[in-house]
C-alpha cells in the first residue's frame, strides 16, 4: 500500500497540511501516519441551478500521542475527527506512543503495516524506530477467525432481534437493534482487516473508517441529502434515544429502510471479511498439509 499524497489536488495539498498543523497543536503528537487515501468527484445537477462540481478526500491516519498527553485516546481521536468537512475528511486511529511502541516491537501486523507502508505525514524530531518483527500467521489467522465469530455472529444475533421487532411493530426497538448490527459489524471489520481494537459507540467514525476498506458502505448511508440525513440520524440517535427519551418515534418505513441497509451491509462486510480468512488460510496452508502450516511473516520497519 502506497499513498501518493501528490496525486492530490493543490487545494486538498493545502487543506491536508492546514490539518497537520492544526492536530499537531491540539495535541502532543508523536507521529501522524496516513495509511489510507480516497479521492472521489461528484457532480451535481439541478434544474433551477447550475451543475456543480465536488472534489473530496478522506484521509486514514494513525495519530500515535506521547506519553506526556493526559487526554483520554476518545477525546485525541475526536479532536482529529472534529476537523472534517464536507469535503476533507479524516478518520483518525488514535494511540499513546508507549503502547504502539510496545506493539511495533512484538510484531503487531497493524502496526507494522502502518509504520512499513504507510505515509508519515509528522515526526516531532525523532527518527523513525527501526523493527524487524516476526509474525506468525497461524496465531494470526487464529485471532481473525475468533473476532470475526464474536462480532459478526453478534451483529447477525441482534439483526434477528431486528427482524422480530419489526414483525411485532415495535419499530424504535427495530432501528435500535439495527445500530447494534451495523455496530457489531463495523467491529468484525475493523478487528479482521486493521487488526486494531474498537471501544467506540461512534456510528459515524465506524462507517467512514470501514468504507475505506470495503467502498460500497459509504452508499448505504450517504448524507447527501436532508432526507438522508436525517435517517442516520434517527438511526445514530437510537442508540441513546430508544433507552432513555420519552419519547422516541419511528415511522415503518424508517425502519424498514434501515433494516433493509443494514442487510445489505452484512453481506458486504461477510464476503470481504471471509475473503480476507480465506486469503490466509491459504497463505499458511491452513486447509493444506501439516508441513506447511508453520509460515511467518517478516516485516522491517523505519526508514
Amino acid at each position: 500500500m502506497d499513498i501518493t499524497l501528490t496525486e492530490l489536488h493543490e487545494a486538498q495539498q493545502k487543506a491536508l497540511k492546514q490539518f497537520i498543523e492544526t492536530i499537531t497543536a491540539r495535541v502532543a503528537t508523536a507521529y501522524l501516519f496516513c495509511f489510507a487515501l480516497q479521492q472521489r468527484q461528484s457532480i451535481y445537477t439541478h434544474c433551477f441551478a447550475p451543475p456543480t462540481r465536488v472534489l473530496w478526500f478522506q484521509a486514514d491516519l494513525l495519530l500515535i500521542y506521547r506519553d506526556e498527553e493526559s487526554r483520554c485516546v476518545n477525546e485525541i481521536r475526536n479532536q482529529a475527527n472534529n476537523l472534517s468537512n464536507s469535503q476533507h475528511q479524516y478518520i483518525t486511529v488514535a494511540m499513546p506512543c508507549r503502547e504502539a511502541m510496545s506493539l511495533l516491537e512484538t510484531g503487531d501486523p497493524f502496526i507494522n503495516q502502518v509504520f512499513s507502508q504507510g505515509t508519515l505525514l509528522y515526526c516531532r524530531g525523532v527518527k523513525l524506530p527501526r523493527r524487524l518483527g516476526y509474525v506468525c500467521h497461524n496465531t494470526w489467522l487464529q485471532n481473525m477467525r475468533r473476532e470475526w465469530r464474536r462480532w459478526f455472529n453478534t451483529g447477525c444475533q441482534f439483526m434477528d432481534c431486528a427482524a422480530y421487532c419489526l414483525m411485532d411493530s415495535n419499530f424504535s426497538m427495530a432501528v435500535f437493534m439495527v445500530h447494534q448490527t451495523i455496530e457489531q459489524a463495523c467491529k468484525a471489520v475493523i478487528k479482521v482487516l486493521l487488526h486494531i481494537g474498537s471501544n467506540t459507540h461512534n456510528l459515524a467514525w465506524m462507517l467512514k473508517l470501514c468504507s475505506s476498506l470495503i467502498p460500497e458502505i459509504a452508499t448505504l448511508f450517504p448524507r447527501n441529502s436532508p432526507d438522508e440525513r436525517a435517517l442516520f440520524n434517527l438511526l445514530k440517535g437510537s442508540y441513546i434515544d430508544c433507552r432513555y427519551a420519552a419519547v422516541f418515534e419511528v415511522r415503518e418505513e424508517q425502519a424498514w429502510a434501515l433494516y433493509q441497509r443494514a442487510g445489505i451491509l452484512l453481506r458486504a462486510i461477510g464476503d470481504r471479511c471471509n475473503q480476507r480468512i480465506k486469503t490466509m488460510e491459504r497463505y499458511t496452508g491452513a486447509d493444506g498439509p501439516a508441513e506447511h502450516q508453520q509460515a511467518y511473516c517478516e516485516q522491517s520497519t523505519g526508514s
